[in-house]
This record gives C-alpha cells, structure tokens and sequence, in this order.
C-alpha cells in the first residue's frame, strides 16, 4: 500500500499542481489533503476544487475551521487586523465551499494489515493548533500520541517537514506544498508506502514556478499580499538552525555547523542550542512577530531581497 499526503496547500494553485504531477508518477493507491487548503493564496477555489477531482480524502486544518466560521485563532480573532480582510476576501472567493471545508474529518487511517494502520491528522492527534515541532521531547509526543494505535502517524500544520522514530511508531511532517518554512522553497509532500519491514515515509520535493504564485497574490490584490509574500520567501522560523539539527538528530544525520560563512558543512564539533532552552514553536505567534519585524517606520513590508526562482536550491 502506498499513501501520498499533501498538507498545508494554502490556495497555492502552482505548487499544488506541480505536486499533483509528482504524486501521479508515484502512483499511490490513496492521496490524501491534511488539512489548511485554501487560506493566504491567490486561488483558493481553484485550489480546494482541484483536491476534491484528486484526493481520495480531505482532513479538516484549522484555517479550514476559520474559513468556516468554526472558530477563530490567533489575528483572526481581531477585528480590525488584516487577516479579518483575507478571511472574507477567501470567503467570498470560495463561496460555498467555505462551509464545506468545515465539514471535513479530522483525521483518517489506512490499514495496511492488521496492527499497521497509518493514521493522518492536521497537526496532531489532539488538536488542530499545536504543532510538533522537531524540538519536542519524547514526554511531550507522549501527550499527544498516548491514545493512537497506529504503526505510522502522519501530519503538517508546522510547516517544517521531518520523520522521526516515536516508540513503535514512524511519525512524519509532510508539510507544507504551498509555504514551506525549512529553509528550501520547493513545495513539500509525504509518500508512505507499507513494506515487508513496515511503514516507509519518502519526503519528496518538488519544483514549481514560486514567481508565478507570488505574482498572484499581487494581481489578485488578497488582503495582507505583500506580507504573505513575505512569509513565503522568508521560509524559515526563528529557531532555524535549532530545528534542523533536531530534524537532522532523528534521521541520523551528520550535525551541520550554525548559520555563518559556513553554514551547511558538516562538522562534528558544531554547537546549536540545547533543545530544552528553546521555546515550542508556535506557528500562529511566529507568525505575528515575524509580520511585526517585517514592517517598516512607514507601515510597508520588507519583501525577501531575493529572486524566488534562483532562490531554489
């Protein structure tokens, strides 16, 4: 059995079509679209109609409650903030399929055989808010996953793809297609396929015209479009370096030396903060004190003074 999983689409229309083609080489038996599909990209409907002719099933994220008027979070919660605007200005671009992605499952599972069930969520097996950051402790997973009988367990929501070893169980982000925050720009997805020795996660990337989006969001004048470019090109959270090694640790991985002119190199001496003095990663409030530095004394955002195609790897 093989499982292909988007997570995190965000109404990126060409990434999640240059990630569809992808999955089609790979030929998997299911696909899967885990949640946040349509909110801060320039085709939401576009978006969220092309993953319901593709995917065999659509989880529920917790933009999608927004979206519906579920419940709200974070900047959304605030009257006169601009994600106020980009909620209704999605809205009305997906008119009624804004009540539909509300009515989505919060999560599925695949049974490969019998105690080898794959299960996929949003964020976590809990909550569609926290994320599972790499830096988490196996204390803390334990909160979340002490109640799935699963052999494999896969998600997004953070935005930072990573697999990890948990107990008896392969835990994998697959996120994001449309607003990857690991450093590399390529759209992002999962393929779990079952084998002899159990549940395999290949992370697969993927190209797609990251202008051509951002573009996009300009010309069809989305609310907030000069900060969520912003954000796409930024792709990084605060604790970077912290959350890579954490990544790179669970793969088994070389540790590579902290940010500077030689940064990328493996090193066996390099030193990153211990896991324990960092805070979790909160995708919401990284969000709000990432758009707070990106503004100027005269209120405009400071866009990536980088070129998004030549800034792919």
């Amino acid at each position: 059995m093989r499982v292909a999983i988007l997570a995190d689409i965000h109404g990126n229309l060409p990434a999640c079509e240059a990630v569809l083609e992808d999955v089609a080489r790979a030929t998997p038996d299911y696909i899967v679209a885990a949640g946040d599909l349509a909110l801060r990209g320039a085709h939401p409907r576009e978006t969220v109609e092309l993953l319901l002719d593709r995917c065999d099933e659509l989880l529920i994220g917790n933009t999608d409650c927004y979206l519906a008027g579920n419940y709200l979070g974070g900047g959304y919660r605030e009257h006169d903030h601009w994600k106020t605007d980009l909620l209704d200005w999605t809205r009305d671009q997906l008119g009624d399929l804004a009540v539909k992605l509300g009515r989505f499952p919060f999560a599925v599972r695949y049974s490969a055989r019998r105690g080898q069930d794959l299960y996929i969520c949003h964020a976590n097996p809990r909550n569609l808010e926290d994320s599972l950051d790499p830096l988490l402790d196996e204390a803390a997973l334990r909160r979340y996953f002490q109640f799935v009988d699963a052999a494999a367990c896969a998600f997004g929501h953070l935005h930072f793809p990573y697999r990890r070893r948990f107990g008896r169980m392969v835990i994998a982000d697959v996120a994001s297609v449309g607003i990857p925050r690991d450093g590399d720009l390529r759209a992002v997805y999962g393929l779990f396929t079952f084998t002899p020795r159990g549940w395999r996660v290949q992370i697969r990337r993927v190209r797609y015209p990251v202008r051509k989006a951002t573009q996009a969001i300009i010309a069809r004048r989305v609310p907030g479009g000069p900060l969520l470019v912003h954000k796409m090109l930024e792709a990084r959270y605060r604790h970077h370096d912290a959350m890579v090694e954490a990544a790179r640790r669970h793969s088994g991985l070389p540790k590579l030396v902290p940010s500077g002119p030689h940064r990328g190199l493996t090193h066996p001496n390099a030193h990153f903060p211990e896991a324990s003095l960092l805070p979790h990663v909160d995708p919401v409030h990284d969000d709000l004190q990432s758009e707070n530095e990106a503004m100027t004394n005269g209120g405009e955002p400071l866009l990536a003074a980088r070129d998004p195609e030549k800034g792919l790897p």
